[in-house]
């Protein structure tokens, strides 16, 4: 059977999340006729039925959905991704590159930079892009929700596999806002967990933060006050602090290995939506 054509697929808002689809509803893969497969005689002169490569085409709408995806991101794609200056359009660049270089990428990225900037944009637009157009199996996950999924497994006294398992062993994960909550030992155990099997397995992850990962040598110094210092860095669109600080030595010595730093700068654009109608 023939390699099919691979339908184009939209994404639209559905409730609470966003739904990958088919962007023409009438298609039918010329190849199979609809049908799923066909009938064909195996070695042994039987009658088998042979799947169509449709059905995996047509599986790329689930991984996507598998992710549950906000539907306020149902347009997060490069194209609607506007750049506000040099830094965000170097940022996006860097994410197309690692699209169009995926299976030969040896690092993941760690999109950091102020709140608004459009880090999660990009990330999702890479999602995207890799789940629906070509076809790798990736996971998103944003880590609150992580730690809330990881508890409540833990009171239903079921454990972790169930959430932790699929995302150890997905070929491409995508953690958004990493470094986000209270930082307990307990979160700081499971995110310990999470990166370090998969930086054994040697597979690909992906990030964005919130704080600078950049080490001391690198990051401009600061002349505010510290009690002032967070209050400072969200007012002039520098960040909320070092990374290292939130996740401590052992799991950013590991990111400094498995990931390419790139910095998302600019200020909080949901801020020019302030006083609008």
């Amino acid at each position: 059977m023939s390699k099919p054509p691979i339908p184009p697929f939209t994404v639209r808002a559905e409730g609470d999340f966003c739904r990958a689809v088919v962007a023409d509803p009438s298609w039918v893969c010329p190849t199979c006729d609809g049908r799923g497969g066909a009938i064909e005689l195996d070695e042994h002169n039987y009658e088998v039925f042979t799947p169509c490569g449709c059905r995996r085409a047509l599986a790329r709408a689930e991984l996507f959905d598998r992710a549950q995806i906000g539907c306020r991101f149902a347009n997060a794609d490069f194209a609607s991704y506007k750049a506000k200056n040099p830094g965000q359009m170097r940022a996006l660049e860097q994410v197309q590159d690692f699209v169009l270089m995926h299976g030969s990428v040896k690092r993941g990225l760690l999109l950091w930079g102020p709140v608004g900037t459009g880090k999660t944009h990009l990330i999702l637009a890479l999602f995207r892009e890799l789940t629906l157009k070509k076809g790798v199996p990736c996971r998103f996950v944003d880590f609150g929700n992580l730690l809330q999924d990881l508890r409540r497994s833990f009171r239903g006294k079921a454990g972790d596999p169930d959430v932790m398992l699929p995302l150890v062993e997905a070929e491409l994960l995508l953690v958004d806002e990493l470094g986000k909550g209270r930082v307990t030992e307990w979160e700081l155990t499971v995110l310990d967990d999470l990166i370090s099997r998969r930086y054994n397995a040697g597979k690909i992850t992906l990030f964005t933060s919130n704080f600078d990962p950049r080490p001391d040598s690198e990051r401009p110094a600061s002349n505010v006050n510290p009690a002032y210092d967070g209050r400072a860095r969200q007012a002039t669109g520098a960040g909320l602090g070092p990374l290292v600080e939130r996740v401590h030595e052992r799991i950013y010595s590991r990111l400094c290995e498995m990931c390419v730093f790139v910095e998302v700068p600019g200020a909080d654009h949901r801020r020019a939506y302030t006083g609008r109608s």
